[in-house]
Order: C-alpha cells, then sequence, then structure tokens
C-alpha cells in the first residue's frame, strides 16, 4: 500500500485506481487485489451528550480507534489514517457525528475481525445493523429507478443455532442453515421473491443485497452487519451510495428514537425496586418457538451478554415459556427490560436508549429465531416507518 498520502485528493485517488483496477481482474477472472471493502460504525444521538454520562472527547476518531496495536493519523477534519504499528492499514472517514466508516483494502479475513474487535472492546461503537425487513424496502427502491435489466445479487441467511435439543437421545445433534445466493435481473424480482417465501421462510432472513452502480458496471455488495464491498470500478460511486444508505439509516433510527422517547411510560424493574420511562416495541412471531428453542435462546444469550445481541442481564423466570430479563444494553450501557415469551418478545427501551438497538435485535432475531417477524414500534408497525423514510410515503 502507498504510504504517499498527503491529503484527500490524494487518497480518493488511490481508491478510485484501485477501484479500477479491481474491476478490470473481475471482469477478466484474473483476479489478483483484494475487494475494497467499507465498515460502518454508529455512536449515538448527540443529545446524549446532554446527560453528562458521555462526553465529546470519548466519541473522537482517536479515541475510538487507537489502542495498543493502532494510532490514527489525521489527515483533515474528517479523514484519518489507521496504522496497525506503522504499517498503513486503512482509511477513517467522520462521515457526520454519528456515523464513520473505515475503507480498507486488506483481506477480509482480518478486516472482519479487526471491525468485530472494535465494536465488541467498545461501549461507544456498534455496528449498522440492517434487517431483512430494511433490505426488503431497499430492493423495492433501486427497482424502481434501474433499468430492469440491470442484476442485482442477494444472499439469505438463516441460523437456527438454537433448535439444538439437548434432550434428543439419539446421538445427533444437528441444526438448520440456510445460506442461499441469487443473481437475478431487477425485473420481476420482487414477485419472485415473495412467490419463494410462500414456501421457504428462510428467504426473509436477507444477509446482503447488492446496490447496482450508479454510474457504470458492477454494484455494491451491502451486509446486514454494516459491511460495503465494492464490486464497481468507482469508489466514487461507492462512497456516495454509502452515504446514502447511512442517511436513510440514521433518519430511520431518529424516527424510531423519537416515537419510542414521547410514548415512554413508567416501567416498574421488580429486581431491584427501581422504575425508568420506556416504550414498548413488540416482535411477534410466525408461530410459537418451540420451548427448547427459547430457553437455549434465553440461557445462552443473556448471561453474558453474547453477540451479537448485546443485552446483558438478569433472568427471572416465569414458567418454561415466559421470562424478564432485567438488564443493560451494552452499547451505550442503557438499563432495558424485556419481557419475553415463545409468542412474542416485547423490549422496553428508555428514554435515551440508542434506537439501534431496535435495528440489531430486529436484524438479529430474524437471522437466529424466526425470519417471518412482524415488528411494531407502540402501535404502529416498523415497515411503515421503514416506508415513510426510502419510499417516501407518508403515514
Amino acid at each position: 500500500m502507498n504510504t504517499n498520502w498527503k491529503n484527500r485528493e490524494s487518497i480518493f485517488s488511490y481508491l478510485d485506481e484501485y477501484s479500477h483496477n479491481t474491476k478490470e481482474q473481475i471482469d477478466s477472472l484474473k483476479v489478483k487485489n483484494t475487494l475494497l471493502k467499507s465498515y460502518v460504525f454508529e455512536t449515538f444521538d448527540e443529545n446524549l451528550y446532554n446527560n453528562g454520562k458521555i462526553h465529546r472527547e470519548e466519541t473522537s476518531i482517536n479515541t475510538l480507534f487507537t489502542d495498543t496495536k493502532h494510532s490514527v493519523e489525521q489527515i483533515d477534519e474528517e479523514l484519518f489514517i489507521l496504522h496497525e504499528h506503522d504499517k498503513p492499514i486503512g482509511f477513517i472517514e467522520q462521515i457526520n457525528s454519528r456515523f464513520s466508516t473505515l475503507y480498507t483494502t486488506e483481506p477480509s479475513k482480518f478486516s472482519d475481525r479487526l471491525t468485530l474487535s472494535y465494536v465488541k472492546n467498545s461501549t461507544i461503537l456498534d455496528s449498522l445493523w440492517i434487517s431483512g425487513k430494511m433490505f426488503d424496502k431497499f430492493l423495492n427502491d433501486i427497482t424502481s429507478y434501474h433499468h430492469s435489466q440491470r442484476f442485482t445479487r442477494m444472499k439469505f441467511e438463516f441460523n437456527a443455532m438454537f433448535e439444538q435439543d439437548h434432550l434428543e437421545n439419539n446421538g445427533i445433534q444437528e441444526h438448520k442453515v440456510s445460506s442461499v445466493s441469487l443473481v437475478e435481473e431487477l425485473g420481476g424480482i420482487v414477485e419472485k421473491l415473495d412467490g419463494v417465501r410462500q414456501y421457504f421462510s428462510s428467504f426473509y432472513s436477507v444477509g446482503s443485497l447488492r446496490f447496482p452502480s450508479n454510474v457504470g458496471r458492477g454494484g455494491h455488495d451491502v451486509y446486514q452487519n454494516g459491511k460495503f464491498t465494492n464490486r464497481s470500478d468507482s469508489f466514487t460511486d461507492h462512497r456516495v451510495q454509502l452515504r446514502e444508505v447511512v442517511k436513510v439509516y440514521q433518519e430511520m433510527t431518529e424516527r424510531l428514537e423519537k416515537k419510542v422517547w414521547i410514548e415512554a411510560n413508567e416501567i416498574n424493574n421488580n429486581l431491584n425496586g427501581t422504575s425508568f420511562k420506556a416504550s414498548p416495541v413488540t416482535i411477534k412471531f410466525n408461530k410459537p418457538l418451540r420451548c427448547h428453542v427459547f430457553n437455549n435462546f434465553v440461557e445462552s444469550t443473556f448471561p453474558k451478554g453474547r453477540e451479537p445481541f448485546k443485552i446483558y442481564g438478569e433472568i427471572k423466570r416465569f414458567s418454561e415459556e415466559h421470562v424478564h430479563i432485567y438488564g443493560v444494553d451494552l452499547h451505550l450501557w442503557q438499563n432495558v427490560m424485556l419481557d419475553l415469551s415463545t409468542t412474542e418478545f416485547i423490549l422496553f427501551l428508555p428514554k435515551g436508549t440508542c434506537g439501534n438497538t431496535i435495528h440489531r435485535l430486529v436484524t438479529n432475531i430474524q437471522r437466529f429465531l424466526d425470519p417471518e417477524i412482524n415488528v411494531y414500534i407502540g402501535d404502529i408497525p416498523y415497515e411503515r416507518i421503514l416506508d415513510e423514510v426510502i419510499g417516501g410515503q407518508s403515514s
């Protein structure tokens, strides 16, 4: 990797040339370069500075991305070079006060592990979580303005890792893992997908979606954990589309926060006698979870705050099919309370909780428990808010 970068123009020129060369290699089936990858990180709404629990210096790029192995070199107010020891491994751009992105050409095995460690070791950073429901709205959107003969690629992923029934005595322990990729023309893809979903609910759990390039060949694969890979010949287009996704995501998140914060009611924490103001988010399952699936999820997730759900809490059990969780969201350490049963999960999120918590839970419940869930923010369907933001439809 060249190290002669003195300004934003030289860095972006390098990334544009790298993208162009990589696309030529892809088209000639002689790929030597690794793909350019971008990882989006979220912090929180700026209003949380007002509660005094978090200070601005804690959310600076220098603080968030510097550790014993890594340092950042500032290029301008919004752009930094990330070093591992003395080696440059990527570039961090501050998109706005809430979002930043890491651009890197390092191999995925390295960069995936690096970004996961940043999120795991920080109480400030979280990934961008894009649920199957949000991907569906993005798919409808791109089919509305791209030519019907442009191609997209979708990957569907459902991992039923909580289905393993430890009570079985036949010695065979298996669980369902679905991973299917489809490359289709945009014309008619939504209708085809609706048809497949009547028979296979796993196709509601979208792991990634390719956004066609707006200026040339190829496109940009967007993953459910906020990773973007550039398969186009333009870094400029990659950056523009990434920022458009972030803009939509931020507006959606802030609408969720506004609704749950305004409609908060007094909630009693029966475990320690405290109370807080919160508003319910309800996730209803298409059919009841099996009892052992429900309990595997509860017992493996909350006692240690297991990834990717990131909620640590104590379990108060009412029955094998009903529990309360009194805990904290490990992103920002906000109090949360969950009323969980085999038919629905109700989340009580207090004012100040990051709306990203909702996206994280919806995304991962679709991936690991039930792809065909219904979600309500108060009494409003999650999809209705998505329609207002992505489709431009008013309620």
